[in-house]
């Protein structure tokens, strides 16, 4: 069954039980894309519900992801926003993080607002995403005032759903832990 990377990758987020909302914010696409994908989905496994669409999840693969490098987007590179110019520059800063990542299990990259910060360690995260088995996320912190919020807005980006009597601070570490 030809499915594209973009179907494959709302597939396995399906198989993960996340809603629409949660599959938009994952990949960075709207929720009504998400539906579109999730009807074309239904169509082509000519499937009544997303609950038989879990069933099939674990034996599709996208069309063009037969090698690596085939340009295709992975579930991975999806975490991550795409930037809509290209980086330029700042050749010794994005070596110098590249370095401590792979050093370091926890970076923070340092400085006044508008310096460039998020576009650098995202420019970064894209080049050494393959280095990380289980690849890199993007949690926009910019919307959160709250320093409660911190850890709900960490666990959305993972996708982490909520779970009754632990905590959206204990659901990050649980994961993360590993």
């Amino acid at each position: 069954m030809g499915v594209s990377a973009r179907e494959a990758e709302v597939l396995a987020a399906l198989a993960e039980h996340l809603t629409n909302a949660e599959i938009s914010a994952r990949l960075f696409i709207s929720v009504r894309t998400v539906e579109s994908h999730v009807s074309s989905l239904l169509r082509k496994f000519q499937v009544g519900d997303r609950r038989a669409l879990v069933a099939v999840a674990p034996t599709v693969r996208p069309a063009s992801a037969s090698a690596k490098g085939s340009g295709a987007p992975s579930a991975v590179a999806a975490r991550l926003p795409s930037p809509l110019t290209p980086f330029v520059g700042r050749v010794v800063e994005r070596a110098a993080l590249a370095e401590a990542l792979v050093a370091h299990r926890l970076v923070t990259a340092v400085g006044p607002g508008g310096v460039g910060k998020t576009r650098l360690a995202l420019s970064v995260a894209a080049d050494v995403i393959d280095e990380f088995a289980d690849g890199a996320w993007f949690v926009d912190l910019v919307p959160v005032t709250d320093p409660a919020m911190i850890a709900p807005a960490i666990a959305g980006a993972l996708g982490l759903g909520e779970y009754q009597g632990r905590s959206a601070e204990d659901t990050v570490l649980g994961w993360l832990a590993p």
